[in-house]
């Protein structure tokens, strides 16, 4: 009726199937318009700007005679709220930008011998900023990876001029390397690993004694891999502005044992970063200060093409590789035999459809305070519109085990990811009680639930890869749980009821909580012999659906 829509059709031998794609909700989204292919983005809190590194929609002509040509990179700084722009930085002929990053370096100031000097040394020990570090490779058709490339440091800052805010952008230092850098991140000490081709090396600021602050490479960097175009730490940033700073009005007693206790702390800690490599997918590398060396103590034997990887704890890793499969990592650091300890464990693999370009700490949704009481509401409207569940009888007599209690969802790291396709996402870590539960209702919606096209959710979900198929484990698919909201109450009720029966749901555990800290002894035998409803599925999908 001149309404158009996405329809689906799939054929097979003995039937055509046309179907409609539903709408999908979008957020509110204001378009910026560039006029140019953006390439990498960063956001600068300080300066108030988002960095947009761009490839130049026009052709630059290189040379008099105009024979070879080449599309030009620039940064632009836009501002966060306006989107207007506020400065442009040109890169050089053939010069793309690779990476960009926002970190908190802190400036190595030179050895002096005088006590006076010592102090200054001292006075400005601590002392960090957040600086935008973008890493750059000289591309030619004539070489197979970038030889020449650069690190570029600007400093991104909101002045107080004359009443009015003025921001600024100011090249800090650069540095010339040999090849492309590919990868920069945060590194522990107010310093940064980068990814130069094979090579991964870790730099810090050093003040040259004259006020010139220039970027320096610490030890000869970790080689051993094809192309490292990843790298990445859990390493905190140094809070700005400085600690000596902060902490004028203290103690200077209180301040040195602080200072001592926190070194203390952080030789202790080990200082790991990953490495993705381009066809040789994950390897974990250590710093050691005391010999300013970085060193491989464990990799990933799968020839895994990586596009995306993030520290989710010192010991488990996420990654994705270029077949749009996600796979999770884990270090077996307490393996007596050091040849485990130098592998890492496989622990999950999932199929997701889509390649995986980024992942980063964070969540979809803003806590508030109303949470709680929206989330509320949402279960108690659902529940009146299906009505009341039936209780379950008792096995050896005829009474009601009545139950006010609900399942309790725990969620551990929360990762955002985001596709070559647009899709935007995030990964939640879960326990065990949690996993058994979502993973047994996912297995009742395959049983109870005929898939589009009768394909088997089983079978798209598995790891596959050019030379590998691994069915699908580790992972429960979160579009697949909660679309049992959008079921009829009759396909409910199969579905709880195909859950007791499979009775996975509780098999690690899994823990009802009623505001108590201990249930009675009669709790824990009627526990026993409760089931599922379809008001406890409803809260635990309802309580997850609210946390992206």
């Amino acid at each position: 009726m001149g309404n158009e829509h996405y329809s689906l059709c799939i054929a097979d031998d003995e039937n055509l199937r046309l179907g409609v794609i539903d709408d999908i909700q979008k957020l509110h989204v204001t378009t910026c318009r560039l006029g140019m292919a953006p390439r990498r983005i960063v956001h600068c809190p300080e300066g108030r700007l988002f960095a947009v590194g761009c490839i130049e929609s026009g052709i630059k002509e290189l040379g008099v005679d105009g024979g070879d040509m080449s599309m030009g990179n620039c940064i632009r700084f836009l501002d966060d709220t306006t989107f207007e722009d506020i400065q442009r930085i040109d890169m050089e002929p053939t010069e793309m930008i690779l990476s960009m990053v926002l970190v908190t370096l802190s400036v190595d100031q030179p050895v002096r011998s005088t006590a006076a000097s010592a102090e200054v040394e001292n006075e400005s020990e601590f002392e960090s900023n957040s600086y935008l570090v973008i890493g750059t490779g000289y591309v030619l058709t004539v070489e197979d990876e970038p030889i020449r490339g650069r690190i570029l440091v600007y400093s991104c800052q909101t002045e107080n001029s004359q009443g009015s805010n003025v921001r600024s952008v100011k090249q800090v230092t650069e540095l010339q390397v040999h090849g492309g850098v590919y990868s920069i991140c945060q590194f522990y000490s107010g310093k940064m690993l980068v990814a130069v081709n094979s090579k991964t090396q870790l730099c810090k600021m050093v003040n040259d004694g004259t006020g010139v602050v220039k970027l320096s490479m610490i030890g000869a960097g970790h080689h051993g891999h094809i192309l490292s175009i990843l790298v990445s730490s859990r390493a905190p940033k140094i809070s700005t502005p400085s600690l000596k700073k902060s902490e004028s009005a203290g103690n200077e007693a209180d301040k040195e044992e602080s200072a001592g206790n926190k070194e203390s702390e952080m030789q202790q800690k080990e200082m790991l970063a990953i490495v993705g490599d381009f066809m040789r997918s994950i390897s974990l590398i250590q710093y050691y200060p005391q010999y300013e060396t970085l060193e491989e103590v464990a990799r990933d034997f799968n020839a895994n093409w990586t596009t995306a990887m993030a520290m989710l704890t010192d010991d488990v890793y996420i990654g994705a590789e270029n077949w749009k499969n996600v796979y999770v990592l884990r270090r077996n650091i307490k393996a007596q035999n050091e040849e485990v300890r130098c592998r890492l464990d496989t622990v999950g693999e999932f199929h997701f459809g889509e390649m995986f370009n980024k992942f980063m700490s964070g969540s979809l949704v803003m806590p508030s305070s109303g949470s709680e009481t929206s989330k509320s509401n949402t279960s108690q409207n659902r529940r009146r519109a299906l009505g009341s569940p039936k209780k379950k009888s008792c096995a050896k007599g005829s009474s009601t085990a009545t139950r006010s209690k609900k399942p309790v969802v725990t969620v551990g790291s929360q990762t955002l990811f985001a596709t070559v396709d647009g899709t935007l996402g995030v990964i939640l870590g879960l326990d065990a009680a949690t996993t058994a539960f979502f993973s047994s209702l996912a297995k009742a919606m395959e049983k109870a639930i005929m898939p589009v096209g009768n394909f088997s959710h089983q079978l798209f979900r598995s790891f596959s890869s050019e030379h590998r198929r691994h069915p699908s484990h580790g992972f429960v698919d979160g579009d697949l749980v909660e679309s049992f909201l959008d079921l009829d109450k009759a396909t409910m009720e199969l579905v709880v009821k195909q859950m007791n029966k499979d009775g996975t749901w509780d098999a690690a555990n899994f823990a009802f909580s009623n505001g108590k800290e201990k249930a009675t002894e009669q709790e824990n035998e009627e526990s026993d012999r409760w089931e599922l409803s379809v008001d406890d599925v409803l809260a635990v999908v309802e309580e997850m659906a609210m946390l992206h």
